[in-house]
């Protein structure tokens, strides 16, 4: 899988990078161009050197969420490139001599193609596509440092010491990708709780923090689950499940017997906050 767009994007994320530097396109005397924009710092820097440039490109889902790894090509009236760049984040901007250009920006294999006249002043232009719920993985900023060294999802086999110090609860915490999410469904029948974590809007989330207490108040499991999923071996009897993303709790009583329940949580997206990304770039 390549990923260097992926790797570029995570160390824009980090709040002690230092400031984006315009780049220079060799060939192309006063042709600069900048992007970025993981996180508020990184945004704020942006905005902030507008001025600099003379056309912004903004991409996002049609809901609203910010994307990154987006593709740009820009050509001039005769259909040379001018530049050719994978972003580091949903902004990019760049200062170009006055003309018309074709705009054709790709993300996750889509294509859309705009022609914008740029002048003097700053020309912003918005390129959306729809979400894939079952495909796309929505990430707060905060998470992004540890995404390039994720590994596949296992079962846990011996839960950790907080779990099986209260019970020895066996669980599977869900990493992103098909074969993980093919892992998952096969292993399902082993265990009664099957925990599913998503926006209102369909896509997946990971980084969300479990705890699970039994009817005494006691934690029989605890974890930061790494996917979309948990599956959960719990013995009969009913449980507060709380489920929190970016600090946003969720809490339910759910039963659990012998056959396998799920249960689904939901949170409304944040799109000035959350990028989302196809879940093979995770």
């Amino acid at each position: 899988m390549k990923q260097p767009g992926w790797i570029a994007l995570v160390a824009a994320a980090l709040l002690a990078a230092p400031p984006a530097a315009a780049q220079t396109v060799p060939g192309k005397p006063g042709v600069t161009f900048v992007s970025g924009g993981v996180g508020e710092n990184a945004l704020a820097e942006l905005r902030a050197r507008e001025k600099e440039f003379n056309l912004k490109l903004v991409f996002t889902l049609t809901e609203g969420n910010y994307l990154a790894d987006v593709a740009v090509r820009l050509t001039d009236a005769a259909g040379k490139t001018v530049i050719d760049h994978v972003t580091e984040g949903p902004i990019f901007m760049a200062r170009l001599p006055r003309g018309t250009y074709t705009v054709t920006a790709s993300y996750n294999g889509k294509a859309q193609t705009q022609k914008i006249t740029v002048g003097d002043r700053l020309q912003t232009a918005y390129l959306r596509w729809p979400s894939q719920p079952g495909r796309d993985v929505t990430l707060p900023p905060g998470s992004r440092e540890r995404a390039a060294g994720q590994t596949p999802a296992a079962d846990a086999g011996a839960a950790p010491k907080s779990a099986a110090s209260a019970g020895g609860i066996r669980f599977i915490a869900g990493e992103v990708g098909e074969d993980a999410e093919a892992r998952i469904k096969a292993a399902q029948h082993n265990y009664n709780l099957k925990l599913v974590f998503t926006l209102t809007e369909g896509n997946y989330l990971a980084d969300v923090d479990v705890a699970i207490r039994d009817a005494a108040g006691k934690t029989v499991l605890e974890h930061r689950v790494p996917g979309p999923f948990l599956l959960a071996e719990l013995p009969a009897g009913a449980y507060d499940v709380t489920a929190s993303y970016e600090g946003k709790p969720r809490t339910r009583k759910i039963r659990v017997g012998p056959r396998l329940i799920t249960e689904y949580f939901r949170w409304p997206s944040d799109p000035s906050a959350d990028y989302t990304l196809p879940r093979e770039a995770r």
